[in-house]
């Protein structure tokens, strides 16, 4: 009987042991390197072959960054010793590098797929809490950017395929925001709300609330964030 206690103990402390184990290999992935303003990941492509990526280390075969798009397009991930790379394909055949870094960079700060359109998709810098994310639309046939160089976002609306950016990563009174109608490849110009200047972070103050064939709906903080307006505009 004494014995009987003994190996019950021993095979209780054995599961304990790898219990704690598992859950110290599952808190790997609570600060993944592809954390981004909530904003933009909220609209972020969430692909099968992407589920992994949420983890500190990169893995050897580079499968966990690789997105897959509509049309048979795709951006992958490559690395050697020194630079990593996000190569545009369609098929097997390579169209472009879009991006590169030095392999010390997150993943982040070399860029990540926002929205996946029918025949463009939207392309992401981002370097950090507070900071301006660089934002590019590439045309899927030619890789071409769509929108004007050093733009930076502001909000998407997936749904009606429409991207709120600023020409200035920094904007100034005298700029104004753009939206850019995927669809219809249209862009207009607005003016800024006069509350968001004189503070920092102007760009992740504001978000697009609705979107119609009409109007559309901003909302945006000022006063350190401690009020809150909404502002529409006629498309």
């Amino acid at each position: 009987m004494k014995k009987s206690k003994i190996i019950i103990l021993i095979l209780f402390i054995i599961l304990s042991c790898r219990t704690d184990k598992k859950e110290s290999l599952l808190g790997n992935t609570e600060n993944g390197i592809l954390e981004v303003n909530p904003k933009i990941d909220s609209n972020k492509v969430k692909l099968e072959s992407n589920k992994n990526k949420n983890t500190n280390e990169k893995d050897s075969t580079t499968e966990n960054y690789d997105v897959y798009l509509k049309g048979g397009f795709s951006v992958i991930y490559s690395t050697n010793n020194d630079e990593q790379y996000l190569i545009y394909k369609k098929g097997e055949k390579t169209i472009d590098t879009i991006s590169s870094g030095s392999v010390d960079l997150l993943i982040k700060n070399i860029g990540y797929v926002v929205a996946d359109f029918d025949d463009s998709f939207v392309f992401v810098q981002s370097y950090g809490s507070g900071n301006p994310h660089m934002v590019q639309i590439y045309e899927k046939e030619t890789a071409k950017n769509l929108i004007e160089e050093n733009s930076a976002f502001i909000d998407i609306d997936s749904s009606k395929e429409v991207l709120l950016y600023s020409k200035n990563d920094v904007p100034k009174p005298i700029d104004k925001m753009t939206l850019f109608d995927t669809k219809k490849r249209k862009k207009v110009d607005y003016k800024f709300p006069k509350e968001v200047f004189g503070e920092a972070e102007i760009l992740n103050r504001i978000k697009l609330i609705k979107v119609t064939n009409k109007d559309f709906i901003i909302g945006f903080d000022f006063n350190d964030y401690n009020q809150q307006k909404t502002k529409k505009y006629i498309r």
